[in-house]
């Protein structure tokens, strides 16, 4: 049934029929809603704020509009969060922005997402593809009456109907890719780390493993070939480990290899087309140069397979587009989940005869894979990437303020937040728990350098669990690598830990800067501490609407240095760590310090949503959106049930119908066609065209276009200079970064960055470019053009790929 919404709320049509002259206020278009409006179609006021003002306008819009904000002169001038009345005032004038079209495209949507023919002051705030740009839509369409809410749109069921998304491909993630190796052949070392040198895998909101963003470059093709002929000349090498067969049987040796073989790396059993296949190849090899030959051709060309290199969540159709997800599939789907590689023997068992889908097998082996040890290294993966401390070995740090944070002490604070995480998730704790926890684990020399001593017998690797007692230190929040990972070369950093917070803790994401705001960080003065210098400069009228949500957040670090240790004192100025969160959902308040902010969040609905979604979006392989929004609340409800028990989320997954079923259309890895009756989703047309064309070794890999996965080329700088490029924010269609300029002489320098561009330059703030093509050249604005002696300066930029 469809609910024609032809009347806005009345409020706002006794407002909008002054200003702009709507049909409505002649009484057209009320009374002509169907029934009741339906679940997902909430009435306009609810869907404003729920869906436009708190998540899109508070965040990304008042921080400029407003009465003090850059965008001071312009028409859209919103009203704080506090002031009584904003919601309703606020959406009133938001609707007169709807209302208004510049070339057939509303001004709420062409002004954000930068297609306005004045394009807009503060760059490109929502993606045209993003489920924020979807609700100022339906926003503009339900203004101008055009909204039409319907139960169930197409043909596929949606989300809510059947409790699962969409259907999905794959491709192995570089880490999924290296474990599945090193399982697959039993190889340690350089032959199972291939993928550490690979082109780097895409970031999408944090993490490195989102399916829609695993697309496969020449490059990257090129270094599948590269690792399969390594592989295979292992295996040539070592026959008798692989084959089980005698070689002087050739075709029928290579037949019944092809079978063993590729149900281990296609995870399912092999066809007789591909044992054809596989055997023709070997074939025309070998009749010119012999057996091994053959046999490394064969091996090459399985493991540049899309069999290999992707997985398949395709199921087969079994009517009203529900798809159930093959027995091998879901075996696929469980190890890689909890693991992080191929299926053992025993689940691949399971799945040949199909009692995977018993939901108590099922949910038997789940929990048989997560007391296996190799769990560890998926929660590793996705504590490193939710909390962003994976660059934590490679951030700049001055050497001449602190020479004692060595590569030695960054590996000891990433296993000692892997352990803390670890005993917490493994002992049946609770994210509360992990926030507050009152223990560590130290190396003796990680514990020297936080001033700890005690501690019990050490582990394998020198770690000593180490009661706290939150005095300094004690809660996920005051552990090294969070405070070091987010700082400066030379000082803490608010706006760096601020961000973190909000971002990954409350997922509240920021706007970049404004092009024309100058967001250098305060200039280094030592009669000023660090918080009287960032205040001064969240002071400034046009900052502040940002800035508000992030430093009073940061503030509460300030006992944590640039490189994570406790300190009284900052240079000689005490520490005043007193902070405050606004604007949240449910975590606003007040506190003094990280301890206390750890305890105010702990119980936070804000937190445990967050963290549901996050883990969601690292386990699943996509960002969480319409079609997996039911999953999103049905997980939600379950973890808060459970307490919020860390290891609960994973069987919550586990047992939903998402788990085992799927509705019509795909998501990543472009158009996957019908999985079949066999599974076979590669080199036979199951999947379609993936990115990747099955016939690899002939070097046509499906290009994707432009290898998007890092920064740009190497950049360089003027003499005495030392550039620093970070990646803030990369979705599918571009990214934004801050560069750190540091002078690392004794004099000043009129500092120059060249570089070659990621994408198309779209804006950047705070210095000036000359471009040819994708190469930069850029210098300072004239308020940054020469850094000090041993300072730092800094500029940002964002592009489209």
């Amino acid at each position: 049934m469809k609910h024609t919404r032809g009347a806005f709320s009345a409020l706002l049509l006794l407002s909008l029929c002054v200003s702009v002259g709507l049909g409505a206020c002649n009484g057209e278009g009320e009374g002509e809603t169907e029934g009741d409006t339906p679940g997902d179609c909430p009435p306009d006021d609810v869907f404003f704020e729920q869906k436009v003002w708190q998540p899109i306008a508070s965040m990304s819009c008042y921080g400029c509009h407003n009465a003090e904000g850059t965008a001071k002169a312009t028409r859209m001038i919103l009203q704080g969060p506090d002031e009584d009345g904003a919601v309703e005032y606020n959406m009133e004038l938001m609707a007169t922005m709807a209302m208004e079209q510049v070339d057939g495209v509303s001004l709420i949507l062409a002004k954000p997402t930068g297609t306005h023919p004045d394009g807009h002051g503060g760059g490109v705030v929502v993606k045209a593809d993003s489920a924020d740009y979807e609700a100022l839509a339906e926003f503009a369409a339900r203004v101008d009456g055009t909204f039409v809410c319907e139960d169930a749109i197409g043909d596929a069921p949606t989300c809510e109907e059947i409790g699962a998304g969409p259907r999905a491909v794959r491709r192995l993630s570089h880490v999924e890719y290296d474990n599945t190796v090193a399982d697959l052949f039993g190889v340690a070392g350089e032959l199972a780390s291939q993928a550490a040198g690979f082109a780097p895998d895409n970031v999408i909101n944090g993490f490195s493993n989102n399916a829609s963003a695993l697309t496969v470059s020449s490059l990257l093709a090129e270094q599948y070939r590269e690792a399969s002929e390594a592989l295979a000349e292992h295996v040539v090498m070592n026959q008798a480990q692989f084959l089980g067969c005698d070689p002087a049987d050739g075709q029928s040796c290579v037949e019944s290899f092809v079978r063993s073989f590729g149900a281990k790396a296609f995870r399912r059993p092999v066809t007789d087309d591909e044992v054809a296949r596989y055997s023709g190849l070997y074939d025309a090899v070998s009749a010119e140069d012999g057996f091994d030959e053959g046999l490394r051709w064969v091996v090459s060309a399985m493991l540049q397979s899309p069999n290999f290199l992707y997985r398949t969540e395709l199921g087969e159709h079994v009517g009203e587009g529900v798809y159930e997800l093959t027995p091998h599939e879901v075996a696929s789907e469980l190890s890689y989940l909890i693991l992080g590689t191929a299926p053992d023997s025993e689940l691949m068992s399971l799945a040949d005869d199909g009692t995977i889908l018993e939901p108590a097998v099922l949910e038997a082996e789940a929990q048989r894979l997560l007391a296996d040890p190799r769990s560890d290294r998926t929660l590793e993966r996705f504590v490193d990437e939710w909390l962003g401390i994976d660059l934590l070995p490679i951030v700049t740090r001055d050497p001449m303020l602190y020479p004692e944070f060595t590569p030695e002490i960054r590996q000891a604070m990433l296993g000692e937040i892997h352990r803390v995480v670890s005993e917490v998730f493994n002992g049946g704790g609770t994210l509360g728990d992990l926030m507050t926890a009152n223990f560590t684990y130290a190396t003796d020399g990680l514990a020297s350098y936080y001033g700890m001593s005690g501690g019990g017998e050490p582990d394998a690797e020198g770690f000593r669990r180490i009661e706290l007692d939150g005095a300094t230190y004690g809660g996920l929040m005051t552990l090294g690598a969070m405070n070091a990972a987010h700082a400066k070369p030379t000082s803490s950093s608010p706006i760096h830990r601020g961000v973190m917070v909000r971002e990954r803790f409350l997922c509240q994401h920021l706007p970049p800067p404004p092009p024309s705001l100058d967001t250098s960080p305060p200039a280094v003065d030592p009669s000023l501490s660090t918080r009287e210098r960032y205040a001064q400069h969240s002071e400034d009228p046009a900052c502040g609407g940002c800035h508000e949500l992030i430093d009073p957040i940061g503030f509460g670090f300030e006992h944590f240095d640039a490189i994570g240790r406790y300190r009284d004192q900052d240079g000689e100025h005490p520490v005043d760590a007193a902070g405050e969160i606004l604007r949240s959902a449910s975590s606003d308040g007040v506190f003094d310090g990280a301890g206390e902010m750890q305890e105010l969040l702990a119980g936070s609905d804000d937190l445990h949503g967050c963290y549901t979604k996050l883990w969601m979006e690292h386990s699943l392989g996509a960002e969480v959106d319409g079609s997996l929004g039911c999953v999103e609340d049905d997980l939600l409800v379950q973890f808060l049930d459970a307490g919020g028990q860390l290891d609960s989320l994973v069987m919550a997954l586990v047992r939903s119908p998402h788990f085992v079923i799927r509705g019509g259309g795909s998501s990543g890895g472009g158009d996957t066609g019908d999985s079949g009756d066999s599974g076979d989703s590669g080199d036979s047309g199951g999947t379609g065209d993936t990115g990747m064309d099955s016939g690899m070794d002939s070097g046509d890999s499906g290009d994707s276009g432009m290898d998007s996965g890092d920064s740009g080329g190497e950049p360089g700088g003027s003499d005495g200079i030392e550039v620093e490029v970070v990646i803030d924010s990369m979705w599918g269609e571009g990214q934004c970064n801050t560069v750190h300029v540091h002078n690392v002489t004794d004099a000043p320098i009129m500092w120059q960055v060249e570089m070659t561009l990621p994408g198309t330059l779209q804006n950047h703030w705070n210095a000036k470019v000359t471009l040819d093509g994708l190469d930069a050249v850029f210098v300072g604005e004239d308020y940054n053009a020469t850094v000090d002696a041993q300072g730092t300066t800094s500029f940002g930029f964002c592009v489209a790929y």
